[in-house]
């Protein structure tokens, strides 16, 4: 179930010169580099509370937001250069941690889409992660 229009939504092969940002955990994204930075939206700990219980899942990635939303303001605002550049966020399945994330860069002002489909729409010979 996607909670946003498809208008916010971007294939993989679509990204042009948009600013490319993975919202999955630190050690996710640093076992597989795929997208130029890295936001976690969640830190492990709460990956895991998150995977034990699904039915709050959407309860949990909000926590992590609001509990680290001072730190992610101001790296979403480095990394979209104050709002000039365009950004694609993505996680693992771009299910629940970009597309929350993505609520967040829209509501600062900064021109965001979602990765249809995620990290796992990407091959494995593929990657946007140079800086």
């Amino acid at each position: 179930m996607r909670i946003f229009s498809k208008k916010y939504l971007i294939k993989y092969n679509d990204i042009t010169d948009e600013i490319t940002i993975d919202a999955r955990t630190e050690d996710q994204y640093n076992s597989d580099k795929k997208l130029q930075y890295n936001v976690p939206i969640i830190n492990r700990n709460q990956y895991d509370f998150l995977h034990k219980y699904l039915i709050i899942a959407e309860i949990v990635i909000i926590y992590g937001l609001l509990k680290n939303i001072k730190k992610i303001k101001l790296e979403l605002l480095k990394i979209s250069n104050n709002k000039k550049s365009k950004i694609v966020i993505a996680c693992s399945k771009g299910r629940l941690r970009s597309p929350t994330l993505w609520a967040y860069a829209k509501y600062l002002g900064i021109d965001a889409k979602v990765l249809d489909g995620g990290i796992a729409s990407i091959k494995s010979n593929e990657c946007f992660c140079k800086k």
